[in-house]
């Protein structure tokens, strides 16, 4: 650890001021708890300000909480305020499946077996690909692909730092896409409809309403991630050399290799996944199936509103199909242990939800929050700034504050009450505007050095190149952020432009 930090040191003055500012944050837990004594105050000092809703035409007042009766109201509302928090129970439901997929090594297997069997010539895709979908593992996978990748790089004759930046390219920078619905769609949907409503008290934000667009970013995103990676990352790297790499501890050989009982809990877990899609698709299917609306449509439906539960179900059947198969799960109390381990890993969230929430209501009691929707929405209007332009400030606005606050969820909890209501006061819906967030969200990561997983990174590069420190990395991985960022963002541009749904039932414009 003393070396890395030596080598951040050394990395450049930009590089270590970004370091030094970002360390000077506080924690995402007293940012929030700041901010809801900020409002408070600003309540207090605002009290009595009238103003007029854009959606109903009726006159606001903003309530102030600096006085006796808001004192009274963030007594009496502090755990309801907790329990209401739409992304902890969305969150904490979801990790169970998926918790239990990751604790069998469900997760892990499939995504080795994936990368290793993958013939030579197509392996820089075949590894970006796997990372981007693996982000289904949540943080699991930061600590799984890249270092795999760097193995399997090495085993096929090329450089195993570019290995290791095709993983880490895809687990960071393409954080939010994925073929399925991910954790990351249900955790921002939760927050995107709190701050909606702050605008329509009615609006219904369901976790699939950028699956559309971020299907297609998979593609994308894992065609120009393996250009980049054969056509600038690989030969800036030039040829490996193993007197510069630490001695082998032998431990790369047994975690590429797949046993036979991870292939036959894979077998289980294909079967068994099968069977429950077949369960799912009768209930969808027929025009008369009890997943749909009482009208019989798909959008809107109950599958899409449970899409949460359905998804949780899914992976503890995968997840304990595969357990019974690789002999991970031997009885049934081990089912109980992995699902109390999947939630133990989550105490620092809840505890972020909880003031998190707080600030939210509080924000939103005082009305502060759509006073700011609608100033911010007046001066959009006046200065003339909208459409393509707009969205190109957002995505750089919020791809620089990614640099300095890590957490992805606290920083859409800070900026969604007031983003969100003032695009849709100039027609662009939540749903863009949650798309447009998660892509600057995600390409920052692989070059902030706040990212809590470079530390992981640095010392897996210094595995295979004893010189390796954080200037390293972030140089690595700098062009392949800057071509996920304008690729991306080029993307979301075209589905602007000709207004191509997100996602099922969820339109670019309001």
């Amino acid at each position: 650890m003393k070396n890395q930090e030596e080598q951040a040191k050394k990395s450049g003055g930009f590089l270590k001021s970004i370091e030094r500012m970002g360390n000077k944050l506080p924690h995402p837990n007293y940012i929030f708890m700041i901010l809801f004594l900020v409002v408070i105050v600003v309540s207090g000092l605002c009290g009595n300000i009238t103003f007029m809703h854009p959606g109903t035409g009726e006159e606001q007042v903003i309530n102030s909480l600096f006085n006796v009766a808001g004192f009274k109201w963030v007594l009496k509302t502090m755990t309801d305020n907790f329990i209401r928090f739409r992304p902890l129970g969305l969150v904490l439901t979801t990790s169970l499946g998926i918790g239990l997929a990751e604790e069998s090594g469900l997760l892990k297997t499939a995504l080795q077996s994936s990368i290793v069997n993958a013939p030579p010539m197509l392996i820089t895709g075949i590894v970006v690909f796997s990372a981007i979908m693996g982000n289904i593992a949540g943080s699991a996978i930061f600590v799984i692909i890249p270092p795999l990748a760097a193995m399997v790089f090495k085993a096929v004759g090329k450089h195993p730092i570019a290995g290791l930046a095709a993983g880490f390219g895809g687990v960071a920078a393409g954080l939010s896409a994925n073929l399925i619905i991910t954790p990351t769609d249900i955790l921002t949907s939760g927050i995107t409809e709190t701050a909606a409503q702050i605008m329509d008290p009615n609006f219904k934000v369901n976790p699939a309403v950028n699956w559309y667009f971020m299907a297609a970013s998979t593609v994308v995103l894992t065609i120009v991630g393996t250009i980049i990676n054969e056509k600038i990352v690989e030969p800036k790297l030039g040829k490996y050399d193993p007197s510069m790499a630490e001695e082998d501890s032998g431990d790369d050989k047994a975690l590429m290799e797949v046993s036979s009982d991870q292939k036959k809990g894979l077998k289980y877990a294909g079967i068994a996944g099968l069977i429950y899609i077949i369960i799912i698709a009768a209930m969808v299917v027929p025009s008369n199936g009890i997943l749909r609306s009482d009208s019989g449509t798909v959008v809107p439906s109950p599958f899409l509103d449970s899409i949460a539960p359905i998804f949780t179900f899914l992976f503890a059947t995968l997840g304990i199909a595969y357990g019974i198969g690789a002999g991970t799960i031997k009885k049934s109390n081990d089912i109980i242990k992995f699902l109390a381990k999947s939630i133990s890993g989550l105490a620092g969230f809840i505890v972020l939800c909880f003031f998190a929430a707080q600030f939210v209501e509080a924000f939103s009691y005082t009305n502060l929050g759509l006073y700011l929707s609608v100033q911010g929405a007046t001066f959009l209007e006046v200065s003339g700034l909208k459409g393509v332009p707009l969205i190109i400030c957002f995505l750089i606005i919020i791809a620089v504050l990614d640099v300095f606050i890590g957490s992805a969820s606290a920083k859409w909890v800070l900026i969604s009450p007031i983003f969100v209501p003032m695009f849709m006061r100039v027609n662009l819906s939540p749903f863009f505007t949650q798309a447009a967030y998660r892509i600057a969200d995600s390409v920052t990561n692989a070059v902030s050095p706040l990212e809590p997983f470079m530390p992981f990174i640095i010392a897996t590069a210094q595995k295979y190149d004893k010189r390796a420190g954080l200037g390293t990395v972030i140089s690595t991985m700098l062009p392949i952020a800057l071509g996920y960022f304008i690729t991306w963002s080029l993307l979301l541009i075209v589905w602007y432009l000709f207004n191509i749904p997100l996602g099922p039932g969820a339109g670019v414009f309001m």
